[in-house]
């Protein structure tokens, strides 16, 4: 039930954001299942106990289905870049996505294990099957805190200084498939920028640019197993077959 004093501020697939008294409530549909919603609330509040990150905790409000935090009266990075003209957007996602590598051995699922299970239960043909988990294979196993979701849309700016919200997927893993994953989301949604902020990425941490091919086609297509077929794109599509 949803008190006469919110306000409605944000809309996804699976939940709407209401606004009250200095406070945001994640209200999820009655059909999401509890467990998922406290899954996320743990993995919020493990990074925020365990790291220095500007993060934000969460509270899960028992039996209704719903998730409160403070509320950011801010931006997200995206609007700073694209209505603000800020030129710097691309320097400050670079220096917050190294300040996560400073974190290792969270508790945390491993990258390598999740993913090994969702290509491998995936309705995939066999060849993007085997590409896919013969680049997994290839990856090195580190124990490195990684976003797995990071982009400009999911860095706030209050005026002052940057939050980076939206943890869920959350991982242990190589630095190498958070990059490879934020790559690939530029690559769809901010295609000028994906190809500098690979070799800034790879620069700063003295790595083979080379060294991303075979991570970007696993992180394509498991990006491709979480859209449906009318949200594909081309540019999608070329990272994993070309």
């Amino acid at each position: 039930m949803i008190n006469n004093k919110r306000v409605l501020i944000g809309e996804g697939r699976v939940a709407k954001v209401y606004l009250e008294d200095g406070f945001a409530y994640k209200c999820f549909q009655s059909t999401y299942p509890v467990d998922w919603i406290k899954y996320e609330v743990k993995v919020q509040n493990e990074i925020v106990n365990k790291t220095n990150l500007p993060v934000i905790s969460y509270e899960y409000n028992e039996g209704l289905n719903e998730i409160k935090m403070p509320y950011i009266c801010g931006k997200e990075l995206t609007q700073r870049i694209l209505v603000d003209k800020y030129k710097n957007g691309l320097d400050d996602l670079i220096a917050l996505q190294k300040q996560i590598y400073e974190y290792e051995d969270l508790d945390l699922p491993h990258a390598h294990d999740v993913f090994f299970n969702r290509i491998e239960n995936a309705k995939l043909d066999q060849k993007t099957k085997h590409m896919g988990l013969d680049a997994l294979a290839s990856i090195e196993r580190k124990n490195t805190l990684c976003h797995l979701d990071f982009h400009f849309s999911n860095i706030m700016f209050d005026g002052s200084k940057y939050v980076i919200i939206d943890w869920v997927n959350a991982k242990l893993g190589n630095p190498i498939l958070d990059i490879a994953r934020s790559y690939v989301i530029l690559r769809q949604y901010a295609f000028r920028l994906s190809d500098q902020y690979l070799k800034r990425m790879a620069q700063d941490l003295n790595l083979e640019v080379s060294l991303f091919d075979k991570p970007i086609k696993l992180m394509a297509i498991l990006r491709m197993l979480e859209l449906q077929d009318n949200e594909l794109d081309q540019r999608l599509k070329e990272l994993i077959y070309t």
